[in-house]
């Protein structure tokens, strides 16, 4: 499986929501492969959600198991930059994907994720001459629209 075409870093709001679909693209990559290089590059340290990634990859994959890859959509609708950082922006971004199912290393089990469609937040910040992604948040029905 081959990773996400990389991005051309652009200090700009859509350079932010390009680098947000770049990052979210890795999801199913890392869990299919357990290669999590490009994920960490694009990582901030402190960020949770990115962290969980790790942490699950790793050891879903130290265990010999693996996912399958699956498809997915990813479109973002708006962003806006933090009034106290103009270097951080937030990206609303609705992600589809289909059904998938992840394996343990003994083969004897499996876990099944249902298709969805979810809206997130991706909390990013230019530092330098790259984007990171420094939040990741699930948009809960109500928040936004």
């Amino acid at each position: 499986m081959e990773p996400p075409a990389p991005y051309t870093p652009e200090f700009t709001p859509e350079g932010a929501a390009t680098a947000a679909t770049y990052f979210l693209n890795l999801y199913p990559y890392v869990y299919a492969t357990g290669d999590l290089d490009a994920w960490q590059n694009i990582s901030d340290d402190n960020c949770e959600f990115c962290n969980s990634v790790i942490s699950n990859v790793t050891e879903l994959h130290d265990a010999g198991g693996w996912a399958d890859s699956w498809e997915q959509e990813i479109a973002p609708l708006e962003y806006w930059m933090d009034d106290a950082d103009p270097n951080r922006y937030v990206v609303r971004t609705q992600v589809s994907y289909g059904a998938h199912a992840s394996y343990s290393g003994d083969g004897a089990s499996s876990t099944q994720t249902n298709a969805a469609d979810e809206i997130l937040l991706v909390q990013m910040r230019w530092t330098e001459s790259d984007w990171t992604v420094e939040v990741v948040d699930i948009e809960e029905t109500g928040d936004s629209e």
